[in-house]
């Protein structure tokens, strides 16, 4: 039995030239041997291991030297993420980061077609110090972004790295290291409609960090899709009864009731709503339709975690004013 494991991916990155799968019987560490004891932990290692491979003749010289620098450091922190619990947890976390992380090495989407226009994935780091904030950035960019929908995506792409703290200064002490983390993945490509959804997590000091949701929207070949491209604003107020409706149905599949989650949200939590229906950039697409994201302290306090409502692809149709430019 030979699988793909967090060493053979260590492996490729160190290597030049890709290196053999190991042998099973020689799995060392946790988390080999819980690679090795899964059979869908370890078809998702694999995969992530062939678009590893791939994504060498994807990008140059100095992106893959930086691919391979965030490789290493995801690689720890996926380990560190999935730690803890039982196996059956442990073998449940390795899966999903591991799935995540081949979506952004092959610079795949999630659900739909795909783009007729390439994508690659891409990636910025810096190593953290007392002074220094430790980033690691990791997504997707379309490869040669001609028209007005890739480079609109590529503008909002190096506007979000631009906006990490790679030059801010620590000028006073902290419990731990103070850190950025980024991953832009594709929820669904076509060519009519690229969605991907930005996730940022940053530790400034203090009991905690923070994480927030955005998205990037285009048409890969007439711009970036706002709400008043898609949808009349009569169709608001619909679309927000919609989105409460739905974040009541446990869309986030928190088991919690209706009156639980009533009680829970900040009074304001409907004009929050309405006003994130009306910015895209709270959206992500799906085959089957659309997810309104919000992030911790949007709706309720920190410790009730985030949130998403589902807008099926049926009512959006309905609505829309532009269907053309909504999953087909």
């Amino acid at each position: 039995m030979r699988c793909l494991s967090s060493l053979f991916l260590s492996l490729l990155i160190v290597a030049s030239s890709p290196a053999q799968a190991f042998d099973c019987a020689k799995a060392s560490t946790e988390t080999e041997k819980l690679i090795c004891s899964d059979d869908g932990l370890k078809q998702a290692d694999d995969d992530l291991g062939r678009a590893w491979r791939k994504a060498r003749g994807l990008v140059g010289e100095a992106e893959f030297k930086l691919l391979r620098q965030n490789q290493r450091a995801w690689l720890k922190t996926r380990d560190a993420r999935c730690g803890y619990g039982s196996d059956a947890e442990r073998i449940a976390c390795l899966a999903q980061q591991t799935t995540q992380r081949t979506l952004i090495i092959a610079a795949k989407a999630k659900t739909g077609p795909g783009s007729d226009a390439a994508m690659v994935p891409f990636a910025r780091a810096q190593a953290g110090s007392k002074t220094a904030y430790e980033v690691e950035i990791a997504g997707v960019r379309f490869a040669t972004p001609a028209e007005a929908g890739k480079a609109s995506f590529n503008k909002v792409v190096d506007d979000l790295v631009s906006q990490a703290p790679f030059t801010e200064k620590i000028d006073f002490e902290t419990a731990g290291q103070l850190s950025y983390n980024q991953s832009i993945t594709l929820e669904y490509a076509a060519p009519n409609l690229v969605s991907a959804l930005v996730q940022t997590w940053r530790y400034d000091g203090g009991a905690h960090g923070n994480y927030v949701f955005s998205s990037i929207n285009v048409s890969p070949d007439t711009g970036e899709l706002t709400y008043d491209r898609l949808f009349s604003p009569d169709a608001k107020a619909k679309l927000a009864d919609v989105c409460e409706n739905r974040l009541y149905g446990h869309d986030t599949d928190k088991a919690v009731g209706k009156a639980q989650l009533k009680e829970m949200f900040f009074p304001e939590h409907e004009k929050t709503v309405l006003t994130a229906i009306g910015n895209l950039s709270a959206w992500t697409f799906r085959a089957d339709g659309a997810r309104v994201h919000f992030s911790p302290y949007e709706l309720a306090p920190y410790a009730a975690g985030s949130f998403e409502c589902r807008l099926p692809l049926a009512v959006l149709r309905k609505l829309s004013k532009a269907a053309q430019h909504l999953p087909q």
